[in-house]
């Protein structure tokens, strides 16, 4: 049963977000939030398959001796280097410098609220924050994938749907928050300011505002659902800041721990005429875990 309360101030003791005025799930977390980072590890071809590994040792980069390597190169790049980045392609040791200063910061643990049960399976709706960081430059594409894992005892687990998708129409990546809920199927659906017209006759949770992060002009796909391991792909000028990621997972109700293993690859551009796929280590975070 969904744990349903108005509240109308701050409890900051036993840690609880303030919440909006209308009836959603209350969700517990910790007040400070670890962040994980996905780095740069692999040089990727153009099929997205494994190219070489990036050599992350001083000989690495072949820098210059004239050049110390306790630059920061994206400050540097504002200087002398600036005018040559738009003209010209960048060294070979420039572009390896600026890939490793790019990254994607995970939040080690996911929202996530139970929001039903059956004889054989427990419903959950979890969301994941993330980061991502780039001092110079911009990434023009962005693969992020998610690889659900049980823990403790053998059953299944599969994502059914993933928000944000390109079932949703652009406007709302305009302004980053869309007003969702979930049907009884599991699937993410719209809902418009008049909750009446368009919310089905029963739904499993919300309504309630998913704020998607300060990403703007991207498209934005989901893999599908019905897998283990669903994924996220961007695409846009706007792929930058903080972004938050939504799916709803089905899991036999044998399994009390929920990790997931998450992974990107991203196309780097940090100069006009020079780009890069690179692929990410993989990280291991927190999904659900019942107490």
């Amino acid at each position: 049963m969904i744990i349903k309360k108005m509240i109308l101030s701050t409890i900051a003791k036993q840690n609880i977000f303030l919440l909006s005025l209308i009836q959603i799930p209350i969700k517990f977390m910790e007040t400070k939030m670890n962040f994980l980072p996905l780095q740069p590890t692999y040089l990727l071809d153009n099929e997205y398959s494994l190219n070489k590994a990036i050599d992350f040792t001083n000989k690495a980069e072949n820098i210059p001796d004239h050049i110390s390597r306790d630059i920061d190169l994206s400050k540097k790049l504002i200087g002398d280097f600036w005018e040559r980045q738009f003209v010209d392609n960048l060294e070979p040791w420039e572009i390896i410098r600026l890939i490793k200063q790019t990254r994607i910061e995970i939040a080690e643990y996911a929202e996530s609220t139970l929001i039903g049960s059956d004889d054989k399976y427990d419903k959950i709706e979890t969301e994941l924050g993330m980061n991502i960081i780039i001092p110079q430059g911009k990434i023009e594409q962005l693969r992020f994938e998610v690889y659900l894992k049980e823990n403790n005892g053998s059953g299944v687990i599969f994502a059914v749907d993933g928000l944000p998708s390109d079932l949703f129409d652009e406007k709302y990546l305009v302004t980053g928050k869309v007003t969702v809920a979930v049907d009884k199927l599991l699937k993410f659906i719209p809902v418009t300011s008049n909750f009446s017209d368009t919310l089905p006759a029963d739904i499993e949770l919300g309504p309630w505002e998913f704020n998607l992060g300060r990403m703007r002009d991207v498209n934005i796909d989901f893999s599908g659902g019905l897998t283990s391991r669903p994924a996220w792909f961007f695409q846009g000028n706007g792929i930058k800041n903080d972004v938050r990621v939504a799916l709803t997972i089905k899991k036999t109700k044998n399994l009390e721990k929920i990790t997931a293993d998450v992974r990107a690859a991203w196309v780097y551009k940090p100069g006009l005429f020079s780009s890069q796929k690179v692929g990410t280590d993989v990280k291991n975070i927190l999904i659900y875990e019942k107490y």
